[in-house]
């Protein structure tokens, strides 16, 4: 299966992956299969894109205010380099 998220993992000093690292990688992975299993020629991409946006969104809201700001500059960033988007406008 082709990642969808290429996860940079860290490494101990030992260079193993460390254990928050690899069940990220885990996490990661499943998600990238779920993704791709539903991904087909009745579910769109971009439906898919707007399904992990709304539960994102969902999952932030547990999270409180201030770390809530923080986190959403770090999801605005991460996905603006994945994407490859040079700029993220209005539509």
């Amino acid at each position: 299966m082709g990642k969808l998220i290429p996860f940079e993992a860290k490494k101990n000093k030992e260079g193993k992956l460390d254990k928050e690292a690899l069940k990220m990688l885990k996490i990661a992975d499943e998600i990238d299969s779920v993704i791709l299993k539903h991904i087909d020629g009745e579910v769109d991409a971009r439906d898919v894109a707007g399904l992990l946006a709304h539960r994102l969104g969902t999952l932030m809201r547990h999270v409180n205010e201030h770390d809530r700001k923080i986190l959403w500059h770090i999801v605005m960033k991460v996905l603006k380099d994945q994407s490859e988007v040079g700029v993220v406008s209005d539509l």
